[in-house]
């Protein structure tokens, strides 16, 4: 026989209470009184036969089983509002996407254009998760992701959206010092690396015909926000993506160091990817409607 579940109710109270340890402000958040929020975790302390809270004075501190099981029921509600919202909107194309996307992207390409997507589909609300490592919509609750690379996703549908094209900068203080008049001198300098692009610089070196990479020395970095962050305080040059290193370029606080040569186009671009269950979501299809057209456009983001 399934067991009896909990009120909603009482599920949100203890939720946010694990989140404050604190009944009261959890009370101030639910707009409930701090003695709703007690009867609440009382009444679902007995009905689990478990102590969810140690009481200290004024204070509550989650035992480890409630901190560990309040992460996992802030993901369940997060998907329950999720799921009512796109009910809610499903005839209108909204709902809530629950959307994967690489750090840089998200910060310097995708978010400077969504108040465009935003006027256009008012009815659908984008939930933003940041991924660097590989992920698998199996084991998440992802409607979709942006990705960039050569990954292999068995049951989830790619889309390409587009090509990465990279270009090597510096600070003007670090071309000043170095100078290098060459691809080929880069090699006896420091390079900075994207730990999930080990091939990149090699790659870049042999497009250019400077022959292969002949070291692996330089810093490595997560995401290429912080490579941007590096180069700019003049650690060392780096290959960028020319989509997200405008803002410096424009600014003068990093340089090409080769203005000469055109980008070169890498083996690593973006895709749009989506698992079959998500495919006739009305959020992911007014989303990719409108992704393919920005990215066809290269419109630039809103001033």
């Amino acid at each position: 026989m399934d067991p009896e579940l909990p009120s909603l109710t009482a599920l949100q109270a203890f939720e946010a209470a694990v989140r404050h340890q604190s009944f009261s402000r959890a009370a101030e958040e639910l707009h409930v009184t701090q003695g709703a929020v007690s009867r609440q975790i009382a009444g679902l302390e007995a009905k689990l036969g478990v102590t969810l809270f140690h009481r200290e004075g004024p204070r509550v501190r989650p035992t480890r089983a409630a901190a560990e099981h309040g992460a996992k029921l802030r993901a369940l509600l997060d998907r329950l509002s999720a799921w009512t919202l796109s009910v809610q909107h499903a005839d209108t194309g909204g709902g809530v996407l629950q959307l994967a996307v690489i750090p840089t992207f998200g910060t310097r390409w995708l978010i400077p254009r969504l108040e465009r997507f935003s006027a256009r589909h008012p009815g659908v609300a984008l939930a933003l998760n940041s991924r660097i490592q590989a992920f698998d919509f199996e084991l998440e609750e992802l409607d979709a992701a942006i990705y960039h690379g050569e990954g292999s996703f068995p049951g989830a549908n790619l889309e390409h959206l587009l090509d990465e094209e990279v270009l090597v900068v510096a600070s003007p203080k670090w071309k000043e010092r170095f100078h290098p008049a060459a691809p080929a001198d880069l090699k006896r300098l420091t390079l900075l690396r994207l730990e999930s692009s080990r091939r990149a610089w090699d790659e870049w070196f042999r497009a250019v015909g400077a022959g292969p990479e002949t070291t692996t020395l330089g810093p490595r970095f997560e995401h290429h926000l912080m490579i941007l962050q590096a180069a700019r305080a003049g650690l060392g040059c780096a290959l960028i993506p020319t989509i997200l290193v405008q803002e410096e370029l424009e600014s003068g606080e990093l340089v090409p160091l080769f203005p000469e040569l055109e980008p070169v186009v890498t083996s690593r671009p973006y895709w749009l990817v989506y698992p079959d269950r998500s495919r006739d979501l009305p959020a992911l299809r007014a989303f990719r409607e409108w992704l393919v057209t920005e990215v066809k456009n290269r419109a630039l983001p809103s001033s």
